[in-house]
């Protein structure tokens, strides 16, 4: 993991490295290259370093053409890659930078998450793309006929002095995240998943949704497989655990971490639930218990280094066990996103989808958004579904949750983990296991009592049957509690306290 910023902007000098070291060097704790001119270009990189941790592939790094990139996340194919090709490598991006300056390179060969930035030696943007499901982050900014792109918008926004888009706050309230802006700054934009700035799309989901069929499935040996190359690291790894499915699959079907990592405020589901785990299974088990004191203070911290509202109260917790984490020397951390996306795990929407015979968008959004709707953004939503009318209601309602709300998770995810100078990892956010997840019967994801069935009839194996069929637990941290207030007794008290702690927050940015 790492934190990338390149610019062609006359405006950008060497007197904007430190407003890019304050809003990006965390990313990259290990080594910061300064601002390094090349040809008309500014690039700049800060390195997490987990595979072939060594100064030699410090970036950014000169490709054999002259080129030169500026790569952040994790290749877990590389070495079958340089087979393939021929080549020595200990580092996948030293593989990267062989692989891309052939002709018949294609981001579809690399299995991993990334996003890669590749100018050439005449100074000529040649590649600015993003993993197919979009695990790291990658955004931009045009001024006149220059571009500067960047792994975090905070930079962009000190930088250029933005301001927050009224727009997208909106969207904030409706959704959590600005899904449908991209960005919470107008001129900010987001670089799509699976898509180059400069060569376009390469994956799109939606194209494999729609030629999907109906098939056997192996879903518990390529688990297995997929979890075993996510693994793969020349530093500690460990286990973000919860009270949920998609972590204890994980624990499951993988061999053991060095350590596992839970945390929350006291008397928390997830905390109860991993002090008794702890105790039955005598696992290295670290449980953070968390104040409200330092809830706030992580929370304050967080916004101020973003220059974001945050999308739920899960990003300070993450952040605070990522702390303790890199304190104990583990680099990585395991997540279980992807899950619910993939196989219809938001049993109240998915369930709808699957017993209603008419569509109604309306209702979709009584179901999904955390406020009332205005009338832009509905129009915005009408628009997206009337593209893929021809879908069945449960791929209408999966493209939705894979395009837009996946996004989100990725994005908190990567953020509250790097604050802390930690690499968060998904392994059921690949595209074997999307593909996979394809093969099912709507009857088979999902019935009148449970989502994500495929997951718990394995998981089921494992654990017994109370556990893997309970009823699933949703926003578990008491914003009362967290912020020491009073109870109001108000309408979705949680997501509104949360909102209002937000919004005064960055207005002091």
């Amino acid at each position: 993991m790492c934190g990338i910023f390149a610019s062609n902007d006359p405006y950008i000098t060497k007197d904007k490295l430190k407003i890019i070291n304050k809003h990006l060097s965390f990313r990259g704790p290990d080594f910061n290259s300064g601002l390094v001119k090349f040809k008309n270009w500014q690039l700049y990189h800060s390195r997490l370093a987990i595979i072939a941790p060594s100064k030699k592939y410090h970036q950014p790094y000169i490709c054999k053409d002259g080129s030169i990139i500026l790569y952040n996340g994790e290749i877990f194919n590389f070495k079958k890659l340089a087979k393939k090709f021929k080549y020595k490598s200990i580092s996948d991006t030293d593989l990267l930078s062989k692989i891309i300056v052939e002709k018949k390179f294609d981001p579809n060969m690399l299995d991993g998450f990334f996003s890669i930035v590749r100018i050439s030696k005449n100074g000529n943007l040649m590649n600015c793309l993003r993993d197919p499901f979009g695990v790291k982050p990658l955004f931009y900014l045009k001024r006149k006929n220059f571009i500067t792109i960047s792994s975090e918008p905070s930079v962009l926004k000190k930088i250029f002095n933005l301001k927050l888009s009224k727009k997208s706050l909106r969207e904030y309230k409706i959704f959590r995240y600005p899904i449908l802006s991209g960005s919470y700054y107008e001129d900010i934009k987001c670089i799509n998943p699976g898509t180059c700035l400069v060569n376009k799309r390469y994956f799109d989901t939606i194209n494999f949704i729609r030629k999907s069929k109906i098939t056997k499935s192996n879903l518990h040996f390529l688990i297995k497989n997929v979890l075993k190359d996510r693994r793969l690291s020349d530093v500690p790894v460990g286990l973000l655990m919860s009270s949920g499915v998609d972590s204890n699959l994980i624990r499951k079907l993988s061999k053991k971490f060095k350590k596992y990592y839970c945390g929350g405020l006291k008397n928390d589901e997830d905390i109860k639930y991993c002090k008794q785990i702890k105790n039955q299974e005598k696992l290295p088990l670290e449980i953070i218990d968390i104040n409200s004191n330092q809830f706030i203070k992580k929370f304050k911290e967080l916004i101020k280094l973003r220059c974001e509202p945050l999308s739920v109260p899960n990003e300070v917790v993450l952040s605070l066990i990522a702390n303790k984490a890199k304190k104990d020397g583990v680099k990585v951390l395991i997540s279980g996103e992807g899950a619910d996306e993939f196989f219809a795990g938001y049993d109240r929407i998915y369930r709808w989808a699957k017993n209603t015979r008419q569509f109604s968008i309306k209702k979709f959004c009584e179901l999904y958004c955390y406020n009332k709707i205005d009338s832009q953004n509905l129009k915005k939503i009408k628009s997206f579904f009337k593209e893929i009318s021809d879908l069945s209601n449960i791929n209408k309602v999966r493209f939705f949750f894979i395009k837009y709300h996946l996004q989100v998770l990725l994005r908190r995810l990567d953020f509250s983990l790097m604050s802390s100078g930690v690499e968060g990892r998904e392994p059921l956010v690949s595209k074997k296991i999307f593909f996979e997840s394809l093969k099912f019967k709507t009857n088979d994801l999902i019935d009148n009592n449970h989502g994500k069935k495929p997951l718990r009839k394995i998981l089921n194996r494992y654990m017994d049957k109370d556990f893997v069929y309970r009823k699933k637990i949703g926003f578990p941290i008491d914003m009362n509690k967290s912020f020491n207030l009073k109870k109001r007794n108000i309408k979705n008290e949680n997501y509104t306290i949360w909102f209002e702690k937000n919004l005064q927050e960055l207005k002091k940015i």
